[in-house]
Protein backbone atom coordinates (compact mmCIF):
# COMPACT_ATOMS: atom_id res chain seq x y z
CA UNK A 1 0.00 0.00 0.00
CA UNK A 2 2.77 2.47 0.94
CA UNK A 3 4.64 1.65 -2.28
CA UNK A 4 1.57 2.31 -4.42
CA UNK A 5 0.88 5.62 -2.65
CA UNK A 6 4.45 6.79 -3.20
CA UNK A 7 4.42 5.91 -6.89
CA UNK A 8 1.12 7.76 -7.29
CA UNK A 9 2.66 10.79 -5.56
CA UNK A 10 5.62 10.80 -7.97
CA UNK A 11 3.31 10.76 -11.00
CA UNK A 12 1.05 13.36 -9.40
CA UNK A 13 4.04 15.71 -9.07
CA UNK A 14 4.85 15.18 -12.73
CA UNK A 15 1.23 15.89 -13.71
CA UNK A 16 1.15 19.11 -11.67
CA UNK A 17 4.27 20.36 -13.45
CA UNK A 18 2.64 19.70 -16.82
CA UNK A 19 -0.57 21.45 -15.77
CA UNK A 20 1.27 24.54 -14.53
CA UNK A 21 2.89 24.87 -17.93
CA UNK A 22 -0.34 24.20 -19.83
CA UNK A 23 -0.70 27.79 -21.03
CA UNK A 24 2.49 27.33 -23.06
CA UNK A 25 1.64 23.84 -24.30
CA UNK A 26 2.20 24.70 -27.95
CA UNK A 27 5.81 25.66 -27.19
CA UNK A 28 6.77 22.63 -25.10
CA UNK A 29 8.94 19.77 -26.26
CA UNK A 30 8.66 16.10 -25.35
CA UNK A 31 11.57 13.69 -25.53
CA UNK A 32 11.91 9.95 -25.07
CA UNK A 33 15.28 8.27 -24.67
CA UNK A 34 16.57 4.73 -24.68
CA UNK A 35 20.07 3.36 -24.24
CA UNK A 36 22.63 1.65 -22.02
CA UNK A 37 23.41 2.40 -18.37
CA UNK A 38 26.09 0.94 -16.14
CA UNK A 39 25.40 0.83 -12.39
CA UNK A 40 28.25 0.95 -9.84
CA UNK A 41 27.21 0.48 -6.23
CA UNK A 42 28.85 2.24 -3.29
CA UNK A 43 27.73 -0.21 -0.63
CA UNK A 44 27.96 0.45 3.10
CA UNK A 45 26.68 -2.42 5.21
CA UNK A 46 26.05 -2.93 8.88
CA UNK A 47 26.56 -6.31 10.52
CA UNK A 48 23.90 -9.00 10.34
CA UNK A 49 22.07 -8.89 13.67
CA UNK A 50 19.98 -11.58 15.32
CA UNK A 51 19.59 -13.68 18.45
CA UNK A 52 22.90 -14.12 20.34
CA UNK A 53 24.46 -17.51 19.92
CA UNK A 54 22.66 -18.19 16.62
CA UNK A 55 24.04 -15.35 14.48
CA UNK A 56 27.68 -15.45 13.35
CA UNK A 57 29.50 -12.15 14.03
CA UNK A 58 30.87 -9.77 11.39
CA UNK A 59 28.59 -10.82 8.52
CA UNK A 60 28.07 -7.96 6.05
CA UNK A 61 26.83 -7.66 2.47
CA UNK A 62 27.90 -6.00 -0.78
CA UNK A 63 26.16 -5.44 -4.12
CA UNK A 64 27.51 -6.63 -7.44
CA UNK A 65 27.67 -3.95 -10.16
CA UNK A 66 25.23 -4.38 -13.03
CA UNK A 67 23.86 -2.74 -16.19
CA UNK A 68 20.40 -2.09 -17.60
CA UNK A 69 18.39 -0.64 -20.44
CA UNK A 70 17.86 3.03 -19.59
CA UNK A 71 14.54 4.72 -20.38
CA UNK A 72 13.39 8.28 -19.79
CA UNK A 73 10.64 10.73 -20.70
CA UNK A 74 11.23 14.50 -20.56
CA UNK A 75 8.76 17.36 -20.74
CA UNK A 76 10.37 20.73 -21.50
CA UNK A 77 8.74 23.64 -19.66
CA UNK A 78 10.95 26.31 -21.22
CA UNK A 79 14.22 26.50 -23.09
CA UNK A 80 16.10 25.93 -19.82
CA UNK A 81 13.74 24.02 -17.52
CA UNK A 82 12.27 20.54 -17.90
CA UNK A 83 10.75 17.72 -15.84
CA UNK A 84 11.97 14.17 -16.39
CA UNK A 85 10.75 10.70 -15.47
CA UNK A 86 13.83 8.47 -15.27
CA UNK A 87 13.46 4.68 -15.27
CA UNK A 88 14.91 1.54 -16.79
CA UNK A 89 14.49 -2.20 -17.05
CA UNK A 90 14.73 -3.40 -13.42
CA UNK A 91 17.93 -5.44 -13.03
CA UNK A 92 18.39 -8.51 -10.86
CA UNK A 93 20.69 -7.37 -8.06
CA UNK A 94 23.10 -9.90 -6.53
CA UNK A 95 23.73 -9.35 -2.82
CA UNK A 96 27.04 -10.96 -1.91
CA UNK A 97 28.61 -11.83 1.41
CA UNK A 98 31.18 -9.39 2.81
CA UNK A 99 33.18 -9.05 6.01
CA UNK A 100 33.39 -12.47 7.67
CA UNK A 101 31.03 -13.78 4.98
CA UNK A 102 33.21 -12.82 2.00
CA UNK A 103 33.61 -16.46 0.99
CA UNK A 104 29.84 -17.00 0.96
CA UNK A 105 29.28 -15.67 -2.56
CA UNK A 106 25.75 -14.72 -3.56
CA UNK A 107 23.44 -14.55 -0.53
CA UNK A 108 20.35 -12.85 -1.96
CA UNK A 109 18.97 -11.90 -5.36
CA UNK A 110 16.21 -9.34 -5.96
CA UNK A 111 14.74 -7.45 -8.87
CA UNK A 112 15.28 -3.77 -8.12
CA UNK A 113 13.09 -0.88 -9.30
CA UNK A 114 14.27 2.71 -8.81
CA UNK A 115 12.19 5.19 -10.87
CA UNK A 116 12.90 8.87 -10.31
CA UNK A 117 11.34 12.25 -11.05
CA UNK A 118 13.76 15.13 -11.63
CA UNK A 119 13.75 18.82 -12.51
CA UNK A 120 16.51 19.68 -15.01
CA UNK A 121 18.18 22.96 -15.93
CA UNK A 122 19.85 23.11 -19.35
CA UNK A 123 22.64 25.63 -20.01
CA UNK A 124 23.33 27.50 -23.23
CA UNK A 125 24.78 25.45 -26.07
CA UNK A 126 28.58 25.13 -26.18
CA UNK A 127 29.91 24.06 -29.60
CA UNK A 128 26.55 22.42 -30.27
CA UNK A 129 26.49 20.55 -26.95
CA UNK A 130 23.85 21.41 -24.33
CA UNK A 131 25.01 20.59 -20.77
CA UNK A 132 22.46 20.22 -17.97
CA UNK A 133 22.09 19.55 -14.23
CA UNK A 134 19.12 18.11 -12.41
CA UNK A 135 17.83 16.99 -9.02
CA UNK A 136 14.83 15.09 -7.78
CA UNK A 137 13.59 12.12 -5.81
CA UNK A 138 13.81 8.36 -6.38
CA UNK A 139 11.67 5.56 -5.03
CA UNK A 140 13.30 2.14 -4.77
CA UNK A 141 11.54 -1.14 -4.12
CA UNK A 142 12.31 -4.84 -4.57
CA UNK A 143 10.47 -7.80 -6.06
CA UNK A 144 11.33 -11.46 -6.84
CA UNK A 145 13.41 -11.72 -3.68
CA UNK A 146 15.30 -14.98 -3.13
CA UNK A 147 17.71 -16.19 -0.43
CA UNK A 148 20.46 -18.54 -1.59
CA UNK A 149 21.01 -22.02 -0.21
CA UNK A 150 24.56 -20.94 0.63
CA UNK A 151 23.26 -18.40 3.17
CA UNK A 152 20.72 -20.81 4.65
CA UNK A 153 23.38 -23.50 5.06
CA UNK A 154 25.82 -21.01 6.61
CA UNK A 155 23.36 -20.23 9.44
CA UNK A 156 22.40 -23.92 9.77
CA UNK A 157 18.83 -23.53 8.55
CA UNK A 158 16.59 -25.49 6.22
CA UNK A 159 14.89 -22.61 4.35
CA UNK A 160 14.91 -18.79 4.31
CA UNK A 161 12.69 -15.94 3.14
CA UNK A 162 13.45 -12.22 2.93
CA UNK A 163 11.74 -8.85 3.06
CA UNK A 164 13.48 -5.67 1.89
CA UNK A 165 12.29 -2.24 2.98
CA UNK A 166 11.48 0.29 0.25
CA UNK A 167 13.44 3.54 0.09
CA UNK A 168 12.63 7.16 -0.78
CA UNK A 169 15.66 9.39 -1.35
CA UNK A 170 17.26 12.12 -3.45
CA UNK A 171 18.89 11.75 -6.85
CA UNK A 172 21.09 14.18 -8.80
CA UNK A 173 21.92 14.20 -12.49
CA UNK A 174 24.34 15.91 -14.84
CA UNK A 175 25.23 15.38 -18.44
CA UNK A 176 25.10 16.76 -21.95
CA UNK A 177 22.99 16.37 -25.06
CA UNK A 178 24.29 16.60 -28.62
CA UNK A 179 21.57 17.15 -31.27
CA UNK A 180 21.99 15.14 -34.45
CA UNK A 181 19.16 16.95 -36.21
CA UNK A 182 15.88 18.64 -35.28
CA UNK A 183 14.40 15.51 -33.68
CA UNK A 184 17.26 13.18 -32.77
CA UNK A 185 19.99 13.62 -30.17
CA UNK A 186 22.67 11.63 -28.36
CA UNK A 187 22.93 12.09 -24.61
CA UNK A 188 25.57 11.16 -22.03
CA UNK A 189 24.40 11.35 -18.44
CA UNK A 190 25.57 10.66 -14.90
CA UNK A 191 23.23 10.09 -11.95
CA UNK A 192 23.86 9.50 -8.27
CA UNK A 193 21.15 7.90 -6.14
CA UNK A 194 20.81 7.74 -2.36
CA UNK A 195 19.25 4.36 -1.57
CA UNK A 196 19.04 2.48 1.72
CA UNK A 197 17.19 -0.63 2.84
CA UNK A 198 16.78 -2.97 5.77
CA UNK A 199 16.70 -6.63 4.82
CA UNK A 200 14.85 -8.96 7.20
CA UNK A 201 15.69 -12.63 6.69
CA UNK A 202 13.66 -15.36 8.39
CA UNK A 203 15.30 -18.78 8.54
CA UNK A 204 13.66 -22.03 9.62
CA UNK A 205 16.22 -23.60 11.96
CA UNK A 206 15.96 -27.10 13.49
CA UNK A 207 15.66 -26.88 17.29
CA UNK A 208 15.08 -23.10 17.25
CA UNK A 209 12.09 -22.54 14.95
CA UNK A 210 12.08 -19.40 12.80
CA UNK A 211 15.06 -17.11 13.49
CA UNK A 212 14.79 -13.52 12.29
CA UNK A 213 17.93 -11.59 11.36
CA UNK A 214 18.31 -8.09 9.88
CA UNK A 215 21.01 -6.09 8.09
CA UNK A 216 21.01 -2.37 7.17
CA UNK A 217 22.53 -1.40 3.84
CA UNK A 218 23.16 1.82 1.90
CA UNK A 219 23.69 1.30 -1.84
CA UNK A 220 24.06 4.88 -3.25
CA UNK A 221 24.80 3.83 -6.86
CA UNK A 222 26.55 5.85 -9.55
CA UNK A 223 24.91 5.41 -12.95
CA UNK A 224 26.55 6.26 -16.29
CA UNK A 225 24.33 6.19 -19.34
CA UNK A 226 24.53 6.69 -23.09
CA UNK A 227 21.16 7.12 -24.79
CA UNK A 228 19.56 8.03 -28.09
CA UNK A 229 16.68 10.48 -27.80
CA UNK A 230 13.78 11.49 -30.00
CA UNK A 231 12.17 14.91 -29.44
CA UNK A 232 8.64 15.66 -30.63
Amino acid sequence: MQRNQTIKALFAGLSIAFTCAGAQADELDNAVRIGYAGVSFNTKSGDLSGPPGTTPPGIQVGLKNTDLLALSYERRLSDQWSVMLQAGTPPIIHVQGAGNAAALGSAVTARTWFPAVLVNYTFASVFGVRPYVGAGVNYTFFTDRQVSAAYTNAVQGTSSSIKMKSSLGPVVRLGAEYPIDKNWAVEFGYLHYWIKTTATITTATPGFGNIVRTVDTKANPDVLGLTLGYRF
